[in-house]
């Protein structure tokens, strides 16, 4: 049943993880768990603890300035929602081809949608990106109501993208064995490394071929400018993957130069244990066309099955134009989970629509 809302009893709070009292943090914890039984009501979620802390970490990200939100129901004092955005910080290696950028998020439960919360917030999310001179709004969403929520504001839809699934129980491990074999055999010269943390001796050269790849991934349409990764960012990470008792594994392909040719990665985290997230894969493209990726990310499932035997399944992220990654993952036989979009629009299309709103 929808609820009757007062919108002069909505309240849109800033949500400062390092003052939040017990009291709030209780609200927050029954608001996400209210969304995640909406939304993904068959995965693990994590427990309070490790939310708390990923949030204390997120809002001291060295390379950005991230401002957190909820919104409240001042009637029931009651947490129905969330919102988030996030710019580059002046000092970020990301900053110059993205000072123009803005990114945010904005979470409502079902029965608070379609009542006028949804604009109350993207005028907090105007007035900040006019006040910080950002001409560019980027949000993602894999829900239909926030597809449908973009649309309504006039953001287009920049990107596609799929969160694909694998199956532990239906991985072909004969086949995943022999791509790792035919690795070996296309790349005698070469070796495979796995790293829990990256070493200093390579962590520079390693930021490099990150960087390169990350930034190669297809954008579609979004104004993003390059992504730059520092050795302090994989340390702040590691830092954080450690306080949060999770599990980072990178694989790299080394040549017998000593380039770095390619990598990839997973996390584990122990909240979650019948699942594990593939991340990144990259290989330089110098050195493509030898079967890197799929010696990579066989080796991944090979290690992953021997460390992680109670994970069932396996997710991962891709853009629907990334036909070799999604070539390599339909025949290791990972199937579309959820299909998401990235949209973006101008500062001035947002403030036509709100001006247009208020008469």
């Amino acid at each position: 049943m929808s609820e009757q809302i007062d919108l002069g009893n909505i309240h849109i709070k800033e949500f400062d993880p390092q003052n939040f009292s017990k009291d709030e943090w209780q609200l927050f914890h029954t608001f996400r768990k209210i969304k995640h039984e909406e939304t993904d009501p068959d995965d693990p979620i994590a427990d309070d603890e490790s939310v708390e802390k990923s949030l204390h970490m997120l809002s001291k990200h060295p390379e950005a300035n991230v401002n957190l939100f909820v919104i409240v129901d001042n009637t029931n004092n009651k947490i129905i929602g969330r919102m988030m955005h996030l710019i580059f910080h002046e000092t970020s290696a990301s900053y110059n081809e993205n000072k123009h950028l803005m990114q945010f998020d904005l979470s409502l439960l079902a029965n608070y949608r379609r009542k006028g919360i949804g604009t109350m917030a993207m005028k907090k999310i105007y007035d900040y990106a006019l006040k910080q001179d950002k001409s560019v709004l980027i949000s993602s969403t894999d829900e239909d109501d926030g597809k449908a929520f973009l649309k309504s504001l006039g953001a287009q839809t920049a990107l596609s993208g799929v969160e694909n699934r694998l199956k532990v129980e239906k991985i072909d491990w004969n086949m995943v064995e022999q791509w790792h074999k035919e690795g070996y055999e296309r790349s005698p010269e070469a070796r495979i490394e796995l790293y829990y943390t990256i070493s200093q001796e390579i962590i520079e050269e390693y930021c490099k071929i990150y960087t390169e790849t990350l930034n190669q991934q297809p954008l579609g349409e979004l104004d993003v400018g390059k992504i730059v990764f520092t050795p302090e960012m994989i340390r702040y990470n590691e830092k954080n993957t450690a306080e949060l008792g999770r599990k980072h594994l990178t694989y790299m392909s080394i040549e017998s130069n000593g380039d770095i040719s390619g990598f990839t990665e997973m996390m584990y985290n122990p909240e979650k244990e019948t699942m594990i997230v593939q991340l990144l894969t990259g290989v330089k493209i110098e050195y493509r066309g030898r079967g890197l990726g799929k010696w990579l990310k066989t080796a991944m499932l090979l290690k992953m099955r021997e460390e992680f035997p109670q994970v069932n399944v396996v997710t991962t992220g891709n853009a629907t134009t990334n036909a070799p990654m999604l070539s390599i993952n339909d025949r290791l036989g990972f199937e579309v989970h959820k299909e998401g979009i990235s949209a973006q629009m101008s500062l001035e299309k947002l403030g036509e629509y709100l001006l247009k709103i208020e008469k």
